[in-house]
């Protein structure tokens, strides 16, 4: 379910070589059970997909799917199977790595919980403040969405940052660690011939 065209090449022509056999890929025409509500259900991501997936096969729907990756995204997946949407922002490494090209000054930094969110130098100042303010808009964007739905919603993380993000957040967040691998096991159930 890769979203990065040369991974996905890479892997797919790895798998051939290695077992002769053609490896299933998530997207169009794959059996989901979601009632997918975009315009344009193909162009999903099918990292996203495959989330909604396993959560709804776990947790108690409406549900705000919340993962840390390379883009930051929140899924909207509702009673019914249905996929709503979401949003799409900035992931926080993107988001420091932004930060530390652009401004001459700051340097790269590794991104971990900050002690404290004082910072008492330049790196602590910068840690403290990608971390807790993705935290931040992570607990903004969920609020407007419970909003938008009008009734509260079970909400699961997950991806890479997820565990240090996760606690610096506000809101209730359950954190699954395993979401993805989970969903590709529950696709490749439905789809096997």
């Amino acid at each position: 379910s890769s979203v990065v065209p040369p991974v996905f090449n890479a892997v797919c022509t790895g798998v051939i070589k290695l077992t002769g056999l053609n490896p299933m890929v998530v997207g169009p025409g794959i059996k989901t059970g979601l009632n997918i509500q975009m315009d344009d259900p193909a162009s999903v991501g099918s990292d996203r997909i495959v989330i909604a997936v396993a959560a709804l096969l776990e947790y108690a729907p409406p549900l705000l799917l919340v993962d840390l990756g390379t883009a930051t995204t929140i899924e909207v997946v509702d009673q019914g199977n249905t996929y709503l949407g979401g949003a799409i922002m900035p992931g926080v490494r993107v988001s420091a790595e932004a930060l530390s090209s652009r401004a001459a000054q700051l340097p790269g930094i590794q991104l971990d919980r900050p002690r404290r969110l004082i910072g008492k130098n330049t790196v602590e100042c910068m840690r403290s403040g990608i971390m807790y303010g993705n935290a931040g808009m992570i607990d903004g964007i969920l609020e407007h969405m419970e909003e938008e739905l009008g009734e509260p919603a079970t909400i699961i993380a997950t991806g890479g940052l997820s565990r240090f993000v996760v606690p610096l957040c506000k809101h209730k967040i359950i954190y699954d660690d395993a979401l993805l691998l989970k969903g590709l096991m529950i696709l490749y159930e439905k789809n096997k011939a």
